[in-house]
């Protein structure tokens, strides 16, 4: 993008200036976007043997085969982050640059130690961060194994996820070795091509230098047993009882995670949905998710990072995000772009692009409304009459009062049905041959549609879930009877309209931190109708964490594969047609393969009830 033109001659008026396109240019986003470009097209100069090897094999290779092609947002991302290693320094602009950067980092906080050298990648949700990821760790490996002493190569990788289901996603960073078949191999530097033949042997090393773990684990534990502290419960030379807490200090904490890694050696950390790690300026809760105070959970991830930057040499900290930005409630400007964000690959490029699924936006309003259409922002019209609490205070609150929680039938304001209707009228249609119509033949890309319901809290998911699926009620039948209401929608209704019989293979799934505790839907029927699925998934789980790891399965690790195979064939999720989530699950539902073109292949019907925005540069 340009700045406006304006007349060369004579006095210039005050509103010839465009501040709007100067800012859009000389952001830093942008201004990496162009040093980085023409760098590309001179052939990566000014670098080391190894990068220009490594660079030329991933993106300007013509023998590499197309399904193992990377994305432009991956080729972009792993470019700037190269260049900004070893290029930037060396040109005044990429001072410029660097210099920018660092002050993006420290409006963090004053404190020095605050100021972390992170270096953030936004990149939509299924345009392959993990890829992007395996090939940093491979710049900096193969890097620092011909040039030991050059200190901007790390010895270490400390890969951090914000949960387990991530986590184990993750995995593939570590190299396979179970597996002596090349066929069989499932890490991501083999299985997307990303080693050069002449750098392979020396892959099998890498995994003695790479932890991946939760951002829980900086949390300090209780100690127990003999590992507490002596001086508990002792008292002080003024007689005061000495109390220590019993948790370890941090370096208890690091010996625990990090003990394989050499104390003062060069470290490289990459955060994934680094969105949740920041030094929250605010002790309220964000708007974001009622559930659970995201800020308390971002302090314990950032301090993490930061006692990991006194007890090593910090190289630097990649984030990958689809959404780099802060929060309501986190005491920065909410929807604010991290500063040290340098590249932008967001949602709609991702979708013009076809790498990720299609969402389906209302073709028309029908509600009436005289001013602007409404089914656009639901949420902000709704947002007064949807359940505040979620279910876990609803069920405390009624505990405290000496009550069990009643279910009731189902509490929507009548726009949120109507929005509903309208969806799932578009998605029987669709269902029934559309998609069909425009094919020759059944193929990879003829997987069925998932309609997802995002919630904010697990109040209005639990009353969308009843309504959708349908739900039992024990009060309402004579003589304790339990009465079966049949789900409002006939292909998402978990029960058979005939026999008022749950099915057995339920279309219509609930994820939500209530249903992943409780494990409701984990019941032994369950388990009995996808025996064949769930042995599969225990074969895969135990190749992955080892045999006796199977014993340690839980109901809420089997619902999160359910979640993690949606429409795939064979799997748990094979069967799924609708999801209805909170909107901290939302980044990974519906159309999650190893295929990189299976984006195209699922259509994502979603309606949004919670809060929404989009910021999007270049």
């Amino acid at each position: 993008m340009a700045v406006i033109p304006t007349r060369q001659t004579g006095q210039k008026e005050i509103f010839e200036w465009n501040d709007e396109a100067e800012e859009y240019i000389t952001h830093i986003i942008n201004l990496c976007r162009k040093e980085v470009g023409q760098w590309r097209t001179a052939h990566y100069p000014n670098t080391t043997r190894v990068s220009k090897e490594l660079l030329t094999f991933w993106f300007n290779n013509p023998e590499r085969l197309a399904i193992k092609k990377l994305f432009f947002a991956q080729q972009e991302a792993v470019e700037t982050a190269v260049w900004l290693n070893e290029i930037a320094e060396k040109s005044n602009v990429g001072q410029h640059i660097l210099n920018l950067l660092r002050n993006g980092q420290q409006t963090v906080s004053d404190d020095p130690t605050d100021q972390l050298p992170r270096i953030a990648f936004k990149m939509a949700t299924g345009s392959g961060k993990t890829v992007v990821m395996a090939c940093l760790i491979c710049y900096h490996y193969f890097n620092r194994q011909e040039y030991k002493n050059d200190t901007r190569f790390a010895d270490y990788f400390l890969v951090v996820a914000p949960g387990i289901t991530i986590k184990s996603r993750l995995e593939v960073l570590f190299v396979d070795t179970r597996n002596k078949n090349p066929n069989n191999i499932e890490d991501y530097y083999r299985v997307r091509g990303l080693i050069p033949a002449n750098m392979e042997h020396r892959l099998e090393n890498l995994n003695a230098r790479i932890v991946i773990t939760n951002y829980h684990t900086f949390e300090p534990k209780m100690l127990q047993g003999n590992k507490r502290s002596p001086f508990d419960g002792k008292v002080d030379l003024q007689g005061k009882k000495i109390d220590t807490d019993n948790k370890e200090d941090f370096s208890q904490v690091i010996k625990r995670t990090l003990g394989k890694f050499k104390s003062g050696s060069r470290i490289l950390i990459l955060n994934d949905e680094a969105h949740h790690c920041y030094l929250p300026k605010s002790k309220s809760k964000t708007t974001d998710n009622e559930e659970a105070d995201e800020n308390a959970r971002a302090a314990v991830w950032f301090s993490g990072l930061r006692e990991i930057a006194k007890r090593f040499k910090l190289r630097v900290v990649y984030d990958l995000s689809a959404t780099p930005y802060y929060l309501t409630g986190s005491g920065y400007t909410p929807y604010s772009l991290f500063p040290w964000v340098v590249s932008d690959f967001g949602l709609i490029e991702a979708i013009e692009s076809g790498l990720v699924k299609i969402p389906f936006l209302p073709e028309s309003d029908n509600t009436q409304a005289l001013t602007m259409p409404v089914l656009r922002n639901l949420y902000e019209h709704v947002r007064n009459e949807l359940p505040k609490k979620g279910q876990r205070t609803q069920k405390r609150d009624a505990a405290a009062e000496g009550n069990k929680l009643i279910e009731l039938s189902p509490q929507l304001p009548s726009l949120v049905k109507g929005a509903l209707d309208q969806f799932y009228n578009h998605y029987v249609e669709y269902f029934n041959g559309i998609r069909k119509h425009k094919e020759e033949k059944a193929n990879i890309f003829s997987a069925p549609p998932v309609f997802i319901v995002v919630c904010n809290n697990t109040g209005v998911s639990k009353e969308v879930y009843k309504y959708i699926a349908g739900y039992e009620d024990a009060d309402a039948g004579a003589e304790g009877k339990t009465i079966t209401v049949q789900g409002a929608k006939d292909l998402f209704s978990n029960y058979d309209p005939g026999t008022n019989k749950p099915l057995k293979r339920p279309p219509t799934l609930l994820i939500d931190s209530d249903a992943l505790e409780n494990g409701e839907q984990i019941n032994d029927d369950f388990k009995r109708i996808f025996a064949s699925e769930i042995e599969e998934f225990k074969k895969d789980y135990a190749r992955m964490y080892g045999q006796g790891s199977i014993e340690k399965i839980t109901d809420a690790e089997i619902l999160r594969e359910v979640v993690n195979t949606v429409g795939q064939q064979g799997k748990l999720g094979s069967h799924i047609r609708c999801v209805v989530s909170v909107s901290m699950l939302t980044g990974r539902l519906g159309c999650q393969h190893r295929n990189p073109y299976y984006g195209l292949a699922c259509l994502w019907f979603a309606i949004a009830l919670r809060a929404s925005s989009r910021q999007s540069f270049a």
